[in-house]
């Protein structure tokens, strides 16, 4: 089912966007319900950081479970089930805090839900090159973007209103009842399938496909670098500003709960705003030019650098901090959104699945031990907090440098 140029928010693309929109504003508003019960019950931030760790081990061990999933079977009929599974069992959950599972049951929870995710999402980023004209695909690439981004904005804020009026437990059956509607307008989705024939039983199966998308990942010399670019970007760039935006503006800083609350939005206006800016930058943002997003990343930071650099008046550093994370997260969404469009363009449909699973586990996998380097390297900088930043800046250089090189490589 194609479509033409320019008629991108059709009946398909639409309800999908929305269903996400509904499903993400439920799953943001859940897990900030999670973290303030696990918080009121046990009174230790490391516990909810604890299971949230453990939690994600089975999105990377499963994603490419995922992946072969999404190209194996419906992914309308996919998409729908897995919403009202979640929907399930956030009503069996409910039933089961009611007669005093406390917190084990959130850590089983999380740990199924994760599951679930690692299902859930292949399916998502492998459906929407078959819902958009190619031409349309960095905007639909980027309105996937921005709905993430503002579901993880608007859920804490708006489940800090709930959980403040009417605590845990209702907000826990609003969060069902985001899933439920989800799965509900899934049920009317047309995603193009062709069930592909199948060469054996089940493991031998994915055992083929896991080879065949192998394959084709070889047989094109510049995406296994480009993988690696992805996850050298999480491991580097996307890592230090998570640790480095909260150290700055409550530790180095000092500022006080609301502009530091304020400051928790600079990296999702990043991404929203680098989500439009794909939608219409066209040729000029096309991927043969990634390479300069990277470099303009990297200058970015230079802003938080002199923020951390002492002598400038607190809101001045405030602001250079805010204008910096920005800046640097919206030409990182652009370039993400660039590659992942390309790597799409030379996906055959049939491994979208597959080939996406394999970008998930890399970035998931990079994201962790990034965010672990980075704390340790800002608790023992002390003075030298901007030198971390500037080789992080170093670091994004040279991950520009790598993908110039690799544009000599692409095929068109």
């Amino acid at each position: 089912m194609k479509m033409k140029k320019g008629t991108l928010w059709k009946r398909d693309f639409t309800l999908m966007i929305c269903g996400q929109v509904v499903s993400l504003l439920g799953n943001a508003m859940l897990r900030f319900a999670l973290s303030l019960y696990v918080l009121d019950e046990t009174g230790s931030a490391a516990a909810f950081g604890s299971m949230l760790a453990v939690s994600l081990i089975p999105t990377v061990l499963l994603s490419p479970v995922g992946g072969l999933l999404a190209d194996r079977v419906s992914k309308q009929k996919m998409m729908a089930a897995l919403d009202f599974l979640t929907a399930l069992l956030l009503l069996l959950f409910l039933a089961g805090i009611r007669a005093g599972g406390g917190v084990f049951l959130v850590a089983l929870l999380m740990v199924l839900l994760s599951v679930i995710s690692a299902c859930y999402q292949p399916a998502v980023q492998a459906s929407v090159p078959l819902l958009a004209e190619e031409a349309d695909w960095p905007k639909a690439n980027g309105a996937v973007v921005e709905v993430n981004a503002i579901s993880s904005l608007a859920g804490p804020i708006l489940g800090g209103v709930l959980y403040g009026f009417f605590s845990f437990l209702p907000m826990v059956a609003v969060s069902a009842g985001c899933f439920f509607l989800s799965a509900v307008m899934e049920l009317f989705l047309r995603i193009p399938f062709t069930r592909p024939e199948q060469s054996g039983g089940m493991l031998k199966t994915a055992a083929a496909d896991l080879l065949t998308a192998g394959r084709f990942l070889k047989s094109k010399p510049a995406l296994p670098p480009l993988l690696l670019v992805f996850a050298g970007l999480n491991l580097t760039v996307s890592s230090m500003l998570i640790i480095g935006l909260p150290f700055t503006v409550r530790v180095f800083l000092g500022l006080g709960d609301t502009l530091y609350g304020l400051a928790q939005a600079a990296p999702a206006l990043g991404m929203i705003l680098g989500g439009l800016l794909a939608g219409i930058g066209g040729s000029f943002l096309s991927f043969r030019r990634s390479h300069l997003l990277l470099l303009a990343a990297s200058g970015a930071l230079l802003p938080l650098a002199a923020s951390l650099s002492g002598g400038l008046p607190p809101l001045l550093a405030y602001a250079l901090c805010l204008f910096s994370a920005t800046v640097c997260l919206l030409f990182c969404t652009v370039f993400n959104i660039a590659a992942q469009t390309y790597l799409q363009q030379q996906t055959p449909p049939a491994l979208l699945g597959r080939v996406g699973s394999f970008v998930t586990v890399l970035c998931m996998c990079a994201s962790p031990a990034g965010q672990a380097v980075y704390g340790l390297l800002f608790e023992k900088a002390d003075g030298f907090a901007p030198l971390v930043v500037l080789a992080t800046c170093a670091a994004g250089l040279l991950l520009g440098l790598l993908t110039w090189q690799l544009l000599g490589r692409l095929e068109d």
